[in-house]
Formats: structure tokens, C-alpha cells, sequence
């Protein structure tokens, strides 16, 4: 059919809820992927290959988050790994360093930490400060020493 792409239909006999009245205790790891209305007290991480975790407007996480791809339009009180993809919502409050590869970031969304990008990392060429220097020396008014 023409506009689907079959890889990426997600399968969605994969998928696990935390309601909103479900509160959960502990470390979670799970695959495919985990949806989070309600609260959970515990690191959440993915077991094995991708994963997907989605953070819902009456969701809460305390602790340490690392999947691949997170959408978080609730809160979350601790780190946020994110190795492929992340997406902080218009109601996202992070509380902590954010680790990411690429991220989207609405208007409204709150990060109280570090945004680190982790990936390919260029080394770039050491800025020429002899250009810089002549350029101030240029802007001086005449009459006054170069120094």
C-alpha cells in the first residue's frame, strides 16, 4: 500500500501499561514497549534490542531511565538516556541530565539539568587566533597602540 512503511509498524501485542492508578515499586526492564500513565519508583530500561517508552501527562518516574527512544510528557525525577530518539512534550519536567542522540523539545517543556548530546562527536580545528588578534587591532581608533 502506498505511505506504509511495514518497518515501522509497530507491533502493538507488545506493548505494556501502567495505569493511572497503578503504582509500581522497583526496576522495570522490559521490550517492545512500555507505556506510563501512572507512577513508578525504580529504573526503567530496555531488555535487549530497541524498545520505546512513552511517559504520559499523569505519568511520574523517580529514578534512572535509559531506552532508546522515550516520549515524556510527564515527569520524571532522575537521568534520561536516550540513545536514539527523544521527545519532551509541552508538560515534560525532567529532573536531571539528559543524555541524548537527537532530540525534540516543545515550548513548555522543562529540563532542570544538563542536556548532554552523546554520538559522533567531530573534532573540529582550533579557532586561528592570529586572525582574531589583527581583527582587534584593526577595530582601534587611529592614534592609539597596538598591544
Amino acid at each position: 500500500m502506498l505511505g506504509r512503511d511495514k518497518k515501522v509498524r509497530e507491533d502493538y501485542r507488545n506493548h505494556t501499561l501502567v495505569a493511572p492508578t497503578a503504582e509500581i515499586k522497583g526496576d522495570i526492564s522490559f521490550s517492545g514497549g512500555l507505556h506510563v500513565q501512572g507512577r513508578v519508583e525504580g529504573n526503567i530500561t530496555v531488555s535487549g534490542q530497541g524498545g520505546r517508552l512513552v511517559i504520559g501527562e499523569s505519568g511520574v518516574i523517580k529514578g534512572e531511565v535509559r531506552v532508546p527512544r522515550i516520549v515524556i510528557n510527564g515527569r520524571v525525577e532522575g537521568d534520561v538516556h536516550a540513545t536514539e530518539q527523544l521527545e519532551l512534550a509541552e508538560k515534560a519536567v525532567i529532573e536531571g541530565n539528559v543524555y541524548y542522540n537527537l532530540i525534540e523539545m516543545v515550548v513548555g517543556a522543562q529540563v532542570n539539568g544538563k542536556l548532554v548530546r552523546q554520538g559522533e562527536r567531530k573534532n573540529l580545528p582550533a579557532p586561528d587566533t592570529g586572525k582574531a588578534a589583527a581583527e582587534v587591532a584593526d577595530s582601534k581608533p587611529a592614534g592609539q597602540p597596538n598591544t
